[in-house]
């Protein structure tokens, strides 16, 4: 709101640049106005309550209101090159949230990370060209449901992590070793189209060299009723090798090298989920330690805030009542 002269009783007249219509505000909903944003500015800040210059009980009395503050996002309708989607738990639910490399877009509570949790998220928002996304199982199904044109960029360090699990870092036959090895050069980034279709080819020579290998199989003298009565004698390396393979036959591997992709976005692509999991979750999870001891409502009213701020254009606080 803007100052616009006074009334006749001699008050400050304010108008909304929205709605163009004016009125008086009182001392009483001018003082909420600071409390809430000074409520916002300390929920999102390093300051314990004892550290705000007044008692604690004082500060929880004064903002009692202010949790029941929701701040709530727009959506414009811009269609989004570039999508990024991941979630982050608080307490028994899950923030779902969709961000552009530069803000966020839209999130939402659910119980759960599944296709239909995700539905409703994905279903707000117009296809992008684009989703960065870490292969979660519900992303990956919900995405050809409510996108079905948009192509998939898998984030590189979740696989790297996959396959490291597989493998472990000191892996003890010369096949995984070189696969491993394979997974770093593949995590410490690809810059061109010929980088990529060299690791493509090298990739498609190991599995001629340790193909036969992987295959092995070992008898299972003692199978239980419904199993197999044999296993593959390397289990994790070959789970390992066929995932980054699946990876490559859906093409959800190399799309940031995508020409036609990166003309249409305007920008580069990322090639990790890092704009949300170290520029949204770790900052979460580090307020949260330092608001530690809140119930899981004010725990999630925080996150909130905390998205809304990181929107395109965020107002101020006091504006979102």
């Amino acid at each position: 709101m803007q100052k616009r002269g006074k009334n006749a009783q001699g008050k400050q007249r304010w108008l909304c640049t929205n709605c163009k219509q004016s009125r008086s505000l009182g001392h009483e909903t001018q003082a909420h106005s600071r409390v809430l944003d000074r409520f916002v500015a300390w929920l999102l800040g390093k300051q314990s309550q004892e550290e705000l210059g007044i008692s604690a009980r004082t500060w929880r009395a004064q903002t009692a209101w202010c949790w029941q503050v929701v701040p709530k996002f727009t959506l414009s309708g811009e269609v989004y090159s570039i999508l990024l989607l991941d979630g982050i738990r608080v307490g028994n639910l899950v923030c779902l949230i969709a961000r552009t490399p530069q803000y966020v877009v839209a999130w939402c509570w659910v119980s759960y990370e599944a296709s239909t949790t995700w539905d409703k998220l994905l279903s707000q928002l117009p296809a992008p060209a684009v989703v960065v996304c870490d292969g979660q199982k519900g992303i990956l199904l919900s995405i050809p449901r409510n996108w079905p044109g948009t192509c998939i960029q898998r984030c590189h360090f979740h696989v790297w992590q996959n396959v490291r699990v597989k493998l472990t870092l000191f892996p003890q036959t010369e096949a995984g070793k070189h696969l491993l090895l394979l997974t770093k050069v593949l995590l410490k980034g690809l810059h061109t189209a010929e980088e990529a279709e060299l690791w493509k080819a090298k990739l498609e020579a190991w599995e001629k060299l340790y193909g036969d290998f992987i295959r092995e199989k070992t008898i299972n003298p003692n199978p239980k009723p419904g199993q197999r009565k044999w296993r593959y004698t390397h289990e994790r390396l070959r789970s390992a090798y066929r995932q980054l393979n699946k990876l490559l036959k859906d093409d959800q591997l190399f799309t940031y090298l995508d020409d036609s992709l990166l003309r249409q976005a305007n920008q580069p692509i990322p090639r990790t989920t890092n704009y949300v999991e170290g520029g949204i979750n770790s900052q979460l999870r580090t307020k949260l330690k330092l608001h530690r001891g809140m119930s899981e409502e004010h725990q999630r009213r925080l996150v909130e805030w905390y998205l809304y701020s990181r929107t395109e254009k965020p107002k101020p606080p006091r504006n979102c009542r």
